[in-house]
């Protein structure tokens, strides 16, 4: 069984199974009273939870490399 590990927007690291990613896409920075409310996120989603989802750094195609290598 193999794991990747990714970061949340709060710095501390996911392991996640790449067998039970369900889904995966990016996320624009989110802008309130004109300022980042919220940075740019991939938002990963497991097929395990029905919670949404984890928000981490990294972008989809480096997660790929990760699940690839």
């Amino acid at each position: 069984m193999k794991f990747i590990q990714v970061t949340n927007l709060s710095g501390d690291p996911i392991f996640i199974n790449p067998q039970h990613i369900g889904h995966m896409y990016e996320v624009k920075e989110k802008i309130e009273y004109g300022k980042v409310s919220k940075p740019k996120h991939t938002r990963i989603g497991v097929i395990t939870h029905n919670n949404g989802g984890f928000e981490v750094k990294e972008t989809p195609q480096e997660i790929m490399k990760k699940i690839n290598s």
